[in-house]
């Protein structure tokens, strides 16, 4: 059984993500949605402690690595 709190939306003008408290058999998870790719992740206490210890730069190298497999290889 899984328990499902409200959800709430933050974006901006390039996407928007929903964000919900979740209760699973494992314990508490907060779930992360991006409804315009239906792409999903539940992240547990530990999982979004290591994500508040990067540093701003390790997100710059994600979106970096993101952009890049969209737009495929520059020449």
């Amino acid at each position: 059984m899984v328990r499902v709190g409200e959800a709430f939306g933050i974006g901006n003008e390039f996407t928007g993500v929903q964000v919900r408290k979740v209760w699973t058999r494992q314990g508490e998870r907060l779930e992360l949605t991006v409804p315009r790719t239906e792409r999903r992740i539940l992240l547990d206490a530990m999982q979004l402690e290591i994500i508040t210890a990067q540093d701003p730069e390790k997100f710059s190298e994600l979106f970096a690595i993101q952009f890049e497999a969209h737009e495929g290889p520059q020449p």
